[in-house]
């Protein structure tokens, strides 16, 4: 059951644990924190109660009973070093455990928070595992220790009645004795009921004590045997006995607690594993420090989990390039597959009229010919005709036809040859790849590009035609893949075309003529027989962010439906891994963009 109450919330659940756990206080300002921890501690059997604030932690504790409180350090208004400071300063709660939930890493901040009061922190994000043994343990000492307590009292109220009855009261004085002994057993069991490996030396770094966990990672077979010993003596290297040493001293020296010094040790049954080890510095009344407490706990399962963590964060990453990789390969396949076939379907469909056309023209002037010759032939025979053959001949203008009609044919000669020309751009530009590269003359896929362009550059009723101005160098022929090379001319060609189109909205047809739109292909050869191609335009340009992201996969400009995201990543694959290439973007926001394309020839 759920209950409401100002700013905290309150789970009811049922307590069946060996111990009386009374009620965990969880004090935090974000509320899938807390869903988190609520609910693990819920499962595992305890009664919680919530805080969202240190005021409202406040508030609750004065009229609830609580065992043992989650404190989050980092929350607005009061954070939680001033609850924590707060909460000590009250006699009612000074005795309450708190465990400071933190995602702060530096020392300093810890120690603070030790100085306040708290007995130890939970880092973020939490371990559900971590966060019970925590609270359970602490539920532990802090119960064992109200009952030492308790029983300190009772030892003390013993020893008062037995200086004032000696005499009379033996037998109570043997059962204080007894007391203390099964008080100094209890202390032990707390030490050796913590999961941690919990150790002590003096400030010579010779063991005083230890616990059963310590004891038995060092291959002893009682916490006896490790008092006079040092790290030398036992299972350790030399280096990580020297290591141990110098923390020792660092500590012993400064005052100042270390806190996860993280380590890879290895076992005594060879086992190697992962510590966060716990250096606290022990004072006396004055200040003093007289030792040093070890708290040492193995991480080998978290470390491994990280690292598993981690490998599969990689495995999915690559997963993710090849996804992409191949999606790319494939809509490059399929787009140029598509294209391909329909240039080479138009192609092949202009061949055949062509050829009709081509192949009927000289003997159609061979038959022009000869009907003038008839002409000729019949006017020296009958050079006085009727009037009404007179009338005709000065309607059809005889003279003008036997001048133009040669003129005619050869211009239909032409535009044939021009459709022959437009069919081969074609099947240059469509041609299909081979598994190797080939050799072949760029300027050829250029112009064919270009001509698959050209109802895209003529003039509209907005803008003038886009001039196309070429600088190419002589170039011998490339072995590349030359239909690929096509697809990134047409990509870079488009993309150009757009850019002038939004560079004219808002400019008058005059506007534009007096600043021409303008594309300027040029190739030259380097030096280190690397062919440079630019493709350089006058359109609206980008600012850098846009050009650092220009080659990035599904990254668009473009609205909806209109971009893909995929022909300029398409287009560096295309040079980089098939050319062994680059192709780099310099731009200007309102200059325009140029595209430098440059790979070896061979």
């Amino acid at each position: 059951m759920i209950k409401l109450s100002g700013n905290s919330i309150t789970f009811d659940h049922h307590v069946t644990n060996l111990l009386d756990n009374g009620i965990v206080l969880i004090v935090d300002d974000v509320p899938n924190n807390l869903k988190v921890l609520s609910d693990t501690l819920a499962h595992d059997g305890f009664e919680v109660a919530i805080a969202t604030s240190g005021e409202s932690a406040l508030q609750q504790l004065e009229h609830t009973t609580v065992s043992l409180i989650l404190l989050d350090v980092m929350m607005p208004g009061m954070d939680g070093f001033e609850t924590c400071q707060r909460i000590k300063a009250n006699p009612k709660t000074q005795n309450i455990p708190i465990i400071f939930i933190t995602a702060l890493s530096e020392s300093v901040n810890k120690v603070t928070g030790f100085e306040l009061g708290a007995v130890d922190y939970i880092t973020k994000p939490f371990q559900q595992s971590e966060v019970l043994a925590r609270v359970r343990s602490h539920l532990k000492l802090n119960q064992l220790s109200r009952t030492l307590e308790a029983k300190n009292i009772e030892l003390q109220q013993l020893t008062e009645q037995l200086e004032q009855r000696v005499t009379q009261r033996t037998q109570e004085l043997f059962t204080s004795v007894e007391a203390f002994k099964q008080t100094q057993q209890l202390l032990r069991l707390v030490f050796d009921t913590v999961p941690q490996w919990v150790a002590w030396k003096n400030l010579n770094s010779v063991y005083l004590g230890c616990n059963e966990g310590f004891a038995k990672v060092v291959g002893l077979s009682s916490p006896d045997e490790i008092i006079g010993k040092s790290d030398y003596d036992l299972p350790w290297s030399q280096e990580e006995a020297n290591f141990y040493r110098i923390c020792d001293r660092r500590v012993i020296e400064s005052g100042q607690a270390e806190f996860h010094i993280i380590e890879q040790s290895r076992r005594v049954d060879g086992k190697l594993i992962w510590l966060d080890t716990n250096k606290i510095p022990l004072c006396d009344a004055d200040g003093n420090v007289f030792g040093i407490l070890l708290v040492t706990e193995d991480i080998t399962e978290r470390q491994q989990a990280e690292e598993e963590l981690k490998q599969q964060k990689q495995n999915l990453e690559q997963a993710l390039v090849e996804l992409q990789q191949a999606q790319m390969q494939l809509v490059q396949s399929e787009k140029m597959s598509a294209l391909g076939n329909l240039v080479a379907g138009v192609a092949h469909e202009i061949n055949n009229p062509v050829g009709f056309l081509g192949g009927n023209i000289q003997p159609a002037l061979d038959y022009i010919k000869d009907i003038f010759g008839l002409v000729d032939l019949y006017q020296q025979k009958y050079p006085n005709p009727d009037a009404e053959i007179q009338d005709e001949i000065a309607a059809i203008d005889l003279d003008y036809i036997r001048e133009d009609l040669p003129k005619l044919v050869g211009s239909m000669r032409e535009g044939i040859k021009r459709i022959r020309d437009i069919s081969t751009s074609l099947r240059t530009f469509s041609r299909a790849d081979s598994d190797r590269p080939i050799a072949c003359n760029i300027h050829d896929g250029i112009e064919s590009t270009i001509l698959i362009l050209k109802h895209r550059l003529k003039a509209s009723e907005t803008r003038p035609e886009i001039q196309v101005i070429r600088e190419y160098d002589q170039l011998p022929l490339i072995e590349c893949f030359a239909g690929q090379l096509n697809q990134v001319f047409i990509n870079i060609l488009a993309n150009a075309i757009e850019a002038i189109e939004e560079s004219n909205i808002g400019r008058s047809f005059e506007q534009i003529k007096n600043n021409q739109n303008s594309i300027t292909i040029s190739t030259k050869l380097s030096d280190s027989k690397q062919v440079i191609i630019s493709i350089k335009d006058n359109g609206l340009g980008m600012n850098e962010e846009i050009r650092q992201k220009i080659f990035d996969h599904l990254f668009t400009t473009k609205s909806v439906g209109k971009g893909t995201g995929l022909g300029l990543a398409i287009a560096r694959q295309i040079i980089v891994e098939k050319h062994r290439g680059s192709i780099t973007v310099n731009s200007t926001l309102g200059k325009g963009t140029e595209f430098v394309l440059q790979f070896p020839i061979i």
